[in-house]
């Protein structure tokens, strides 16, 4: 059974984050090198294949991160700043640092944004999302960018973020109802639910790419066509589409908004959300 983050741990590792930034980078965007450089942690930017993004390693007492340009592109690309920002959440994490620090736990490769069910990685993924994106600015800016993917983009250029990273931000607090999919090049990969889709009970998600209609928004964005000038794909659909459990006469068979973004090689990005706020 996949382990959760509990939500008095999730408040702990939140204030933790903005401690950190507060102190060694305040203003925005957030520099994870900055914040590195002030614990004297050593990094490297190198080609290691695709095993891993990231990886902190302790020796002798001295931690130093890997960084692996193979799959975070660029030194300063938005992954690439995530990968940073999630090792060093497993630094700060006490629990994390002492066990490696104690040889109890050995270095570990990581796949940053969400992708894995450890709790461990959970725990530095989440504490990377609230150190990059900080929830008074990041809520501020929202407002202001507006809703779905174009409101997401414009949040992307100001936090130096990924569209991944920012959308599950955007729905973790519950700006409008929405649900973000990622898509592996091969399949379903996973699913984010804000809190006010989740207690309207839009839940259970198809996870078959072969249950896409083809010219859909997702569709599109996994073969990987021309892009429109707003830099995603879009179609109006309507929630039994998405939702197996609503049926096609039923009234929670509302109309949904669905907005697509190719991930290159990682896959695509699913956000959707009700074309009117009825929920």
């Amino acid at each position: 059974m996949t382990r959760v983050l509990s939500e008095e741990r999730k408040s702990l590792l939140a204030a933790l984050a903005a401690e950190v930034a507060a102190e060694h980078s305040p203003a925005l965007p957030v520099q994870p090198e900055v914040i590195a450089r002030a614990n004297h942690l050593t990094m490297s930017f190198g080609r290691y294949g695709d095993a891993f993004d990231g990886m902190l390693e302790c020796r002798r007492g001295r931690f130093h991160i890997f960084c692996n340009l193979e799959r975070v592109e660029w030194r300063e690309s938005p992954r690439a700043r995530f990968t940073l920002g999630h090792e060093l959440g497993h630094f700060y994490i006490d629990e994390h640092r002492n066990a490696l620090a104690a040889g109890r736990s050995q270095p570990h490769p990581s796949q940053c944004e969400y992708k894995s069910r450890n709790l461990v990685e959970q725990e530095a993924d989440f504490f990377a999302g609230r150190l990059l994106m900080p929830e008074a600015p990041f809520r501020r800016e929202a407002e202001r960018a507006g809703r779905g993917l174009a409101g997401i983009i414009l949040l992307t250029e100001k936090f130096q973020t990924s569209v991944t990273s920012t959308a599950i931000r955007y729905a973790e607090l519950d700006l409008v109802p929405c649900t973000v999919i990622k898509w592996n090049p091969d399949g379903f990969g996973w699913k984010w639910l804000s809190t006010a889709t989740f207690r309207a009970r839009y839940r259970k998600t198809i996870e078959r790419v072969s249950d896409l209609p083809q010219d859909s928004a997702t569709a599109r964005a996994l073969r990987g066509g021309s892009l429109p000038a707003t830099g995603f794909f879009e179609n109006g659909s309507t929630a039994s589409a998405w939702f197996p459990w609503v049926a096609d006469d039923s009234f929670r068979n509302v109309l949904f908004i669905e907005q697509a973004v190719s991930l290159g090689r990682f896959g695509a990005l699913t956000f959707l959300f009700p074309e009117a706020r009825t929920f």
